[in-house]
Order: structure tokens, then C-alpha cells, then sequence
């Protein structure tokens, strides 16, 4: 578990997955996702949940109590096959958590956890279009875009444009 000045980043739990359900199939949510089904049941939250609730890179965000989000450190090949093996930062938030700083918050504390473990290269991107993420990862000094890639969403039912950038190694985190 980890904690920052607001937020609680725990482990993904079982009774996650009705609440992950209903927020990932939000339009304004899922709209700027790639990897999630579509439509997104609670089957695929109870699939997440079992699949990635036991590691160290997937982490329920909390703020006061209430469950706001994922966020996650990966193999980027472990959400889907046309990605890389290196470490991927990925996350949504609820609606009603949007605007209000926590997911730089949550990344930032991410981070820094990942690289006392591990000292790699970290990827992201966000789909061409969403100033959020965008904002969220030039706040946390990744570099870039370094390029723009086609990734198939779900929800949009064909490939998107993905600009993805980069936090290398050695990169201070502000």
C-alpha cells in the first residue's frame, strides 16, 4: 500500500469490480481508453481484478474513501500483444475525480515505488485528443511524444492515434 498527502494506492480486491464496471463504461471514461472491451461488463472488472489484483503494479486510487481509479505499472505486453515488453504507466479516473490533481498525485507516488525496484525506461501515451493525460504526464517530466501510433479501441471499434511518450531512467521525477 502506498500513501501520498491525499490519496491511499492499495491492491485491487474482488469487490472492486462492480464499481470498476460501472465507471470504465462510462462514455467520458472509456472514450479515452484502448485496452478495456466494449461494451465493458462486470465479467471483464472480475477478469482485471483476478488478473492483475496480486502484483505490485496495479493499484486501486482512494481519496478519502472512496475508490477514484487505476493506475498501473506494467509489461506493457500484458494488456495487449501488439505492445512492447517494457514498463507501461497506464490509468483512468472517474469522472467526478477529474480536474483536481490526483491522478499526478497517484503517478508520482507510482513512480517512485517502481523505481526503488526497478530502474527502466517507463512508457505511456494518451489517445490524441485528451489534454487530461496529456497534462498529467508532461506534470511527471515524460518526454515527448516521441511518436504516434495506431492502437485498436475498443470502444471507437478500430485503430486510434496514440502519441506516446517517455520517462527515462534516470529522469528526476518534480
Amino acid at each position: 500500500m502506498l500513501r501520498t498527502e491525499r490519496l491511499v494506492l492499495r491492491p485491487v480486491r474482488a469487490g472492486d469490480a462492480d464499481w470498476i464496471a460501472t465507471e470504465i463504461a462510462r462514455l467520458e471514461v472509456q472514450q479515452w481508453l484502448t485496452s478495456p472491451p466494449h461494451p465493458y461488463r462486470l465479467a471483464h472488472a472480475r477478469d482485471f481484478v483476478a488478473r492483475f489484483g496480486s502484483g505490485p503494479g496495479t493499484r486501486v486510487i482512494d481519496a478519502g474513501g472512496t475508490s477514484c481509479g487505476v493506475i498501473t505499472i506494467e509489461a506493457a505486453n500484458s494488456f495487449a500483444d501488439d505492445r512492447s515488453e517494457g514498463w507501461e504507466l497506464g490509468y483512468w479516473l472517474r469522472v467526478d475525480a477529474w480536474g483536481r490533481g490526483l491522478m499526478t498525485e497517484a503517478a508520482r507516488a507510482m513512480l517512485t515505488d517502481h523505481r526503488a525496484r526497478h530502474r527502466a525506461t517507463i512508457h505511456s501515451g494518451w489517445i490524441t485528443g485528451n489534454a487530461g493525460s496529456a497534462r498529467v504526464l508532461a506534470k511527471l517530466g515524460f518526454l515527448g511524444p516521441t511518436e504516434t501510433l495506431r492502437r485498436h479501441a475498443h470502444f471507437r471499434g478500430g485503430p486510434v492515434p496514440v502519441e506516446r511518450v517517455h520517462l527515462p531512467a534516470d529522469a528526476p521525477l518534480p
